[in-house]
């Protein structure tokens, strides 16, 4: 039974064992949501937008069964047009309920659930290429996965989150599409091309993907949030950046910085599976010829450091690639509406234990387009 299936078979009250100060009025966040940390069993992120700031904002949040509630600061950093809150709590209990809310000026948001994981089976969902002209695609997508798999603990989206990513109206439509999602699960998110596109299509750093998501630490200076690693159950996972050519004016050293980080988060690694994601595809649709730097780069440190499985987005379509060398290759699907195929939306459920994995491609019509077990 996995952490979520756990606390779903308990009955918790929805207030505080006390209330620390009498709130008089509720208080409205944009875009509330958990992002991944390097070890989710101990810590988490919270993030929330706002559109003005918020005086004394802090974090009150309280383990299930205990009597002390705990306050933490927020950091507020304005990024045209809103102010964008982050927050990470530290030294947390694994495998256990908390509730925390947002209080600022004598309000605060309801309660929310924060789930820290375990060691053991856990489910998550993967889908790629978000990217929409509208949105209700993208929500629609989002909203059969959550539906259809409720025990999903943490979601990833494969890269291009959004069309154009520094356009401050598509990642509020992103966000608003993808509200039950947030709700509850953690967002790991992964940079893709488009993320680094201007309004008027040039390449450019990704300042708004950085900006709206804290991410665990690679240690690499100038290099935060580009790529990084964090571990869930009994899997180490690895999020690369594929974006050289659209980054190359600006960060140049992108390919030799990132495979020194990676071998050495790689050697760092303890749990039973290694698990890569990255935004740009290693083959074309029709497996007959390489992309960009795929074969020369990635493909080889994959082999060398004994890369379990690896997925990859880009092209909007889903293939099984099987194993190639030592690892296995999947290319996600497409959650939004740049359809290219003729194939509807469809999304990755991947379910998680020490000694197999069992994935399961699923489109928005309900039909199964693939299912599969790898044993380790």
């Amino acid at each position: 039974m996995n952490i979520l299936n756990f606390f779903r078979r308990l009955k918790f009250s929805s207030e505080p064992p006390h209330q620390p100060q009498e709130i008089s009025k509720s208080l409205r966040v944009k875009y509330l949501r958990q992002i991944i940390t390097k070890d989710s069993r101990n810590s988490r992120t919270i993030m929330f937008n706002a559109e003005n700031e918020l005086k004394n904002a802090r974090l009150e949040y309280f383990l299930i069964g205990e009597d002390a509630a705990n306050f933490a600061d927020v950091t507020a950093n304005f990024f045209e047009p809103e102010f964008i809150y982050a927050c990470t709590l530290e030294n947390l209990k694994p495998a256990s309920l908390y509730k925390f809310r947002v209080i600022a000026d004598n309000c605060a948001t309801d309660w929310q659930n924060l789930r820290t994981a375990g060691n053991g089976e856990f489910e998550m969902l993967i889908f790629s290429d978000s990217q929409c002209l509208d949105y209700a695609v993208w929500k629609n997508t989002a909203d059969i996965a959550a539906k259809n798999f409720p025990d999903a603990e943490l979601f990833l989206v494969n890269g291009d989150l959004v069309d154009t990513g520094q356009d401050f109206n598509q990642w509020r439509d992103w966000y608003n599409a993808a509200a039950e999602l947030l709700r509850e699960r953690i967002l790991a998110p992964v940079i893709g091309n488009h993320e680094c596109y201007d309004t008027n299509w040039l390449p450019c750093a990704p300042t708004a993907y950085l900006n709206n998501f804290k991410l665990p630490s690679n240690g690499i200076k100038d290099f935060g949030g580009y790529f990084y690693a964090f571990d869930y159950g009994a899997a180490n996972f690895f999020v690369l950046n594929t974006q050289f050519m659209e980054l190359e004016k600006i960060k140049s050293s992108l390919p030799g910085i990132q495979e020194y980080w990676f071998k050495r988060a790689v050697a760092n690694s303890n749990r039973p599976w290694r698990i890569v994601f990255m935004h740009k595809a290693i083959y074309n649709r029709q497996l007959t010829d390489f992309v960009d730097e795929a074969k020369d780069y990635f493909m080889r440190l994959f082999d060398e450091l004994e890369i379990d499985l690896v997925f990859t987005g880009h092209l909007h379509t889903y293939r099984n690639r099987g194993r190639i060398n030592k690892t296995f290759y999947i290319l996600c699907g497409r959650a939004g509406d740049q359809n290219y195929t003729g194939e509807p939306n469809f999304y990755i459920d991947l379910k998680i234990r020490a000694g197999d994995l069992t994935l399961t491609c699923q489109s928005v019509d309900g039909k199964i387009l693939d299912k599969f077990t790898l044993k380790k």
